[in-house]
């Protein structure tokens, strides 16, 4: 017999919320109820990958929920323990805390999956979590996608790297092109962009972004590869299902790397153009 209710509070970026999608699935197996309490940009990627989850806005604080604490059990990502007692002498069941950032151990939707249920085989997760429009099935006229951003600099493969995999791409796939993506948060690292590509390949183009809901869309209907450090478009890249190569410098593929069936890792000692 399924159990009545869980409440899930989840912050962070978007690699976190991805890796989470593991765990949503897994509950949907054992709770009648899942509610996802959760920053209102990433409602629409919860809806994309179930529409079981009922959505509350993190941003808009917990009153509402606090009246479904009783008989509930309630996930988090942050250790308070005055949060914790506080949910607890609401009524919840059960109060678990994850550890956001682990560095070692096994990989983290592993982690999360194995507080609920043993064992879990790590190829189990290498899968489709979206749905995407038909593949192309001419492989040799693939475009390629990158985005050199990522949350943090330290992750960054340095871009005349990501430039180099750009122009061996061009060479060996002379009827393909390449994009580079991107966001808000990429206003250096673009500007960098345009100083070292002055040159201006007309194969070599640029998509910009000014939103994670249009980002999702174009990369669903892409029809080719991806290249990007460990970052929360790779992360998106891979889920989807696109052959997806990334690069790791200052984190744990062990524990980070992206979620799909045709997923490459290099760390930061690769040179790109190994990837041809």
């Amino acid at each position: 017999m399924l159990a009545s209710r869980v409440i899930v509070f989840r912050s962070g970026g978007l690699g976190d919320v991805l890796l989470t999608l593991p765990l949503l699935r897994e509950l949907e197996n054992l709770f009648e109820e899942v509610i996802v309490c959760i920053p209102s940009k990433y409602h629409f990627l919860i809806q994309e990958f179930s529409n079981r989850p009922i959505l509350f806005d993190l941003d808009q604080g917990e009153f509402e929920l606090e009246q479904l604490a009783n008989g509930s059990q309630v996930i988090s990502f942050w250790n308070d323990p005055t949060w914790v007692k506080e949910w607890k002498e609401k009524g919840a069941t059960d109060v678990h805390i994850f550890n956001p950032r682990p560095t070692g151990g096994c990989h983290f939707s592993q982690s999360l999956i194995e507080r609920f249920r043993k064992p879990v085989v790590r190829a189990e997760l290498n899968q489709k979590w979206f749905t995407r429009r038909a593949e192309s099935t001419n492989e040799g006229l693939q475009n390629l996608w990158i985005h050199p951003g990522s949350g943090g600099s330290d992750k960054n493969l340095p871009l005349s790297e990501f430039l180099h995999l750009a122009e061996n791409w061009l060479e060996k796939k002379p009827q393909t092109e390449v994009f580079f993506s991107f966001g808000e948060a990429d206003f250096d690292l673009q500007n960098e962009f345009l100083k070292l590509t002055s040159w201006k390949n007309s194969r070599i183009k640029t998509k910009l972004f000014s939103s994670l809901h249009d980002f999702f869309f174009s990369l669903r209907n892409h029809e080719g590869a991806f290249a990007g450090n460990d970052s929360g478009p790779s992360h998106m890249a891979a889920m989807l299902g696109i052959e997806t190569y990334v690069w790791f410098r200052s984190t744990s593929p062990a524990v980070w790397a992206p979620l799909g069936p045709k997923v490459k890792i290099y760390q930061s000692d690769s040179v790109s153009s190994k990837i041809l």
